[in-house]
């Protein structure tokens, strides 16, 4: 029997990532929660709600998602260097369920977890026969934490590539622009110069919903995205999308360098 290729997705990367110059993580607890009355609109579902205190850099937010007019899974997460124990994240819950109202309630279940946020590249190929998709892949995007359209992205790519006979190298499912635009709004977390609470209020008072949604699954146009990026912290952006600039340069600079050195060529004096 001829060995077939293997297509590898683990639950998250490997810990161990080069070539990125940020990294933080997105890490979350979620409550599953029952009421005894009618407290929730299974249409109606709350995301990336602001109100919780945010952290000197980094953000936090709340998530309410309705599973019927009782039962929801409200969840608090964070963009930070560093994450929480059980029992902070157990009073950021209780301080956030108080805040949307939220007080008669079981909790039924919970769920807790980390998505790293890196600009370090993730190889979709490791091996002779051994692809990466989804999380391992690339397929999380880095300033938001959204794989599930990137992880869909490369399936579909994969089973074409089977189907026409060619060798099923799993796409990186964003664009360059995309990946150098996550950078720098990694960069403005870390650093401080953009507090994401005001970056991302701005971004959805001043835009549609569809047009941000799709920005942040990297399906966004040029055009649209230069209308977007007015409506963010402008100086602030600005000064961390030179800053990238001066790194890649530099790092460009010094690989360069290595690589003549290398190959025979003579260090500086």
């Amino acid at each position: 029997m001829r060995e077939g290729p293997t297509s590898d997705s683990p639950p998250r990367p490997p810990a161990a990532r080069s070539g990125g110059r940020t990294t933080l993580l997105q890490h979350f607890r979620g409550w599953f929660v029952r009421t005894p009355k009618e407290a929730f609109d299974p249409e109606s579902a709350v995301l990336m709600d602001l109100r919780p205190p945010q952290p000197s850099t980094g953000v936090a937010f709340g998530y309410v998602l309705p599973l019927s007019s009782r039962e929801a899974l409200v969840e608090y997460t964070e963009f930070g260097r560093s994450v929480l124990s059980t029992a902070e994240y157990e009073a950021a819950l209780d301080a956030y369920s108080a805040a949307i109202g939220l007080e008669d309630f079981e909790v039924v279940s919970s769920e807790q977890g980390v998505i790293p946020m890196t600009d370090a590249p993730f190889p979709t190929r490791v091996g002779r026969r051994l692809f990466r998709i989804g999380a391992a892949g690339g397929a999380t995007r880095p300033s938001t934490g959204y794989t599930f359209g990137g992880a869909s992205r490369q399936a579909a790519a994969v089973a074409e590539a089977l189907a026409e006979g060619r060798t099923p190298i799993p796409p990186v499912p964003y664009r360059a622009r995309h990946l150098a635009m996550d950078a720098v709004m990694l960069r403005a977390l870390d650093t401080g110069r953009v507090r994401g609470s005001d970056f991302f209020a701005r971004l959805f008072a001043g835009n549609r919903l569809g047009d941000v949604l799709a920005f942040l699954d990297g399906a966004s146009s040029v055009r649209r995205e230069l209308a977007m990026g007015l409506t963010t912290p402008v100086a602030a952006m600005s000064h961390s999308t030179l800053d990238h600039l001066w790194y890649v340069l530099r790092s460009r600079a010094g690989r360069t360098g290595r690589g003549l050195n290398g190959a025979g060529g003579s260090s500086p004096r």
